[in-house]
């Protein structure tokens, strides 16, 4: 599988970092996990043909997370090839409220292109190349109905499996705790929300074979900065990477 970390920012787009989209390939079939601005145009750069697109799955409905989806939906629908169609998996009930934005920039309803669902813990999508499972966080400890964040987990390739963190809050209780159970082939996680001094037990005792950062807090930003985060996460004993805008990695 070949992941392209379209953008890597954290909140706001920086200098040199656009918001959170990762891409996920394998054969033909893309697969988005966020699609913050500007996602399309990132994907447009990088080659990438809009018509294998499969599914977007939404981590959590912040607009770093979501805010490229109208100009998503609108190049799905315009250059929409037969047969092709892209289901977004959100983890609130906003669709009506997407499709009522999009109405007001007189963009139709094309559910035979796109449509939506509603994520829910456990497997949520299953296809020949991979099957992803969303797993509840709590970045939106406010939140009056719960869970509205969700990490996925990806299996593919004869039972590789990946697990994405979406965002977490800043005490880092909601880690996923199945990395410290069971082994994991890649992590990618945000890095902003929490102090490394918090997070760098949990991420020596998590069973993965490798950590791609993500989701990157000013802190860690240019030269200096990407010299104090490999100091700060230097324990971690196994592999571990801080991403860039339009890194490709194959895992």
């Amino acid at each position: 599988m070949k992941i392209t970390t379209l953008g890597t920012s954290h909140g706001d787009c920086t200098f040199n970092r656009f918001n959170s989209s990762t891409l996920y390939e394998i054969g033909d079939a893309l697969y988005l996990i966020d699609c913050g601005a500007p996602c399309e145009g990132l994907m447009r750069r990088a080659g990438k043909d809009f018509s294998k697109l499969r599914a977007i799955f939404v981590t959590h409905m912040h607009d770093d997370h979501v805010g490229g989806l109208t100009e998503m939906y609108k190049i799905l629908i315009k250059y929409a090839k037969p047969g092709q169609h892209t289901t977004v998996y959100l983890p609130e009930d906003t669709a009506e409220a997407f499709y009522t934005w999009a109405a007001a920039m007189h963009m139709p309803r094309r559910e035979d292109v796109i449509d939506f669902k509603l994520t829910k813990p456990g497997e949520v999508y299953s296809d020949e190349n991979i099957t992803v499972a969303a797993y509840p966080t709590d970045h939106i400890p406010t939140a009056p109905v719960k869970p509205v964040t969700f990490a996925y987990i990806l299996t593919y390739e004869e039972g590789k499996r990946l697990l994405h963190s979406g965002d977490l809050w800043v005490d880092f209780h909601d880690y996923p705790k199945i990395l410290l159970e069971e082994h994991f082939d890649v992590l990618v996680c945000e890095c902003t929300h929490f102090k490394a001094e918090v997070a760098v037990p949990l991420f020596e005792a998590t069973k993965a074979d490798m950590m791609i950062f993500n989701h990157v807090a000013n802190r860690w930003h240019g030269t200096k900065g990407e010299l104090d985060f490999y100091q700060a996460y230097k324990p971690i004993k196994v592999p571990f990477l801080l991403a860039h805008d339009g890194d490709v990695f194959d895992v």
